[in-house]
């Protein structure tokens, strides 16, 4: 039995003597390794942290980034050991492929996210158009954006498709213009159309006076004469003075003989 343990422990020797530079190495780059993962770790959880990546989002990220340094320390462990890690290295590429193409619109949505954080074309608050969608601006997450419509419904749109799209933000400036077409009978005296219209628009104290209210005769149509009317005013008054202005238009036309056309077709019998 003691000739046994004096023969381990030449073996011991002899094999850390003859080698004594290889397990140095490995013991370096075992120490070094791990705090190179530790401290990498760190400093990405601390990015997330800072960043609007909080929550589960944050928490998913800094567990996939902590599981990809360990597997890549453990391969390297491995290989110095002799192991043969050209079946792992395989099998962690074609993980890898399987999920990036498993999270392909996860991570479409995670960059556009990204995107839109930097970029800021609109903030929370802001009433915009995505694509013909519009509504306020609720949240602004990682992965989608949700809108609030004017009735009050809640549409959540994917960062992908927000940042594909056209983006139309009304609040930037603070102020809108309003642009309503009104129309007249043929014969109607074009300069009392205007004198009514811009009657109207005078009672109406959140309307700009400069830049000065305007109306034109804009067309000629089928059935009417068209005239442009374009205000300015606050975007939060936009709505209310676009209906107010439309119903008080159309009381002052009748109470002024002012015919509203409607389209009509004459048929002459032979």
């Amino acid at each position: 039995m003691k000739e046994f343990f004096t023969n381990l422990f030449n073996t011991v020797v002899g094999t850390v003597t003859s080698n004594w530079n290889k397990i140095l190495t490995f013991v370096l780059v075992l120490v070094i390794g791990y705090i190179v993962v530790k401290v990498i770790g760190r400093i990405f959880a601390r990015a997330m942290d800072r960043s609007k990546l909080k929550g589960a989002t944050g928490n998913f990220l800094k567990s996939l980034v902590k599981v990809a340094l360990l597997a890549l320390y453990v391969i390297i462990l491995l290989s110095m050991l002799g192991v043969d890690t050209t079946s792992l290295v395989a099998i962690f590429s074609v993980l890898t492929l399987a999920i990036s193409l498993a999270v392909q619109g996860v991570v479409s949505n995670l960059a556009s996210g990204i995107t839109l954080v930097v970029t800021k074309p609109f903030e929370e608050g802001d009433f915009v158009d995505i694509g013909g969608t519009s509504g306020t601006v609720e949240t602004i997450s990682i992965f989608s954006t949700k809108l609030r419509t004017g009735d009050n419904k809640v549409i959540i749109i994917p960062n992908g498709n927000v940042t594909a799209a056209n983006i139309t933000n009304y609040s930037t400036k603070g102020t809108r213009r309003l642009d309503l077409t009104v129309s007249a009978a043929y014969g109607t005296e074009v300069a009392k159309v205007k004198r009514v219209i811009l009657d109207v628009i005078s009672r109406h104290d959140e309307i700009f006076k400069d830049p000065a209210p305007m109306v034109r005769l804009a067309e000629h149509g089928a059935s009417s004469i068209d005239f442009a009317v374009r205000v300015w005013l606050d975007g939060g008054d936009y709505w209310n003075t676009n209906f107010d202005l439309k119903e008080e238009i159309y009381d002052a036309f009748n109470e002024n003989g002012i015919e509203i056309p409607f389209p009509q077709m004459d048929v002459h019998m032979a």
